[in-house]
């Protein structure tokens, strides 16, 4: 069975970016799939510290409440992760979390992917202003962050303008079927691919 893990950076459980990321991961277990959300926002844990060497028996050298979570991204087949922009940026939680998984980029000092087999992605980002290339790009940047880590294929890019109040897409049922579609053939090409790298 197939590991679904999704990543919530918004300080809201009810945000944009939760709903469609739950939305997402109904999607993954309507294909089988065993799934489950970590809400950043529940968490206590602090940015890279720039330790010197990186890892720890190849893991973050920082113990906090991220630090589990960090185990069970290693063991999930698709990662779902989402947050709002703020200040044309993602929200400062996923950013603190992204910080932290610079230990699946390199070993004793040196860049290596540390994440073996294959995995599928979806980066999601929502805002309220009008569609933006410049939003997209930021959600883009991480996406191409993972591919430092491991072998990501695929991955999905999800940029969503004019999604204010808070709660929007809540009220959007395309944008929910979309999520949730999302979700299931993430799972579905994972599983044609293939879990390991052949």
């Amino acid at each position: 069975m197939f590991k679904v893990i999704a990543v919530a950076g918004s300080p809201r459980r009810e945000g944009n970016s939760a709903t469609l990321l739950k939305a997402a991961l109904a999607g993954a277990t309507a294909a089988g799939a065993q799934a489950e959300v970590v809400y950043l926002n529940d968490l206590s844990f602090r940015g890279c510290q720039g330790c010197q060497p990186c890892t720890a028996d190849d893991t973050c050298r920082v113990q906090d409440e991220l630090t589990p979570v960090l185990g069970r991204l290693r063991q999930a087949d698709v990662w779902l992760l989402g947050a709002p922009i703020y200040f044309d940026g993602v929200s400062g939680q996923m950013k603190l979390f992204f910080d932290r998984l610079h230990h699946l980029t390199n070993e004793a000092g040196q860049l290596r992917k540390m994440l073996p087999g294959r995995r599928a992605a979806a980066i999601v980002v929502t805002y309220e202003d009008k569609p933006r290339d410049d939003y997209r790009e930021v959600a883009q940047r991480l996406a191409n962050y993972l591919g430092w880590m491991g072998r990501f294929d695929p991955v999905e890019v999800v940029s969503l303008g004019r999604l204010g109040p808070s709660d929007a897409a809540a009220a959007r049922p395309e944008l929910l079927a979309e999520a949730r579609a999302l979700g299931q053939r993430l799972v579905e090409q994972l599983a044609q691919q293939g879990r390991t790298d052949g």
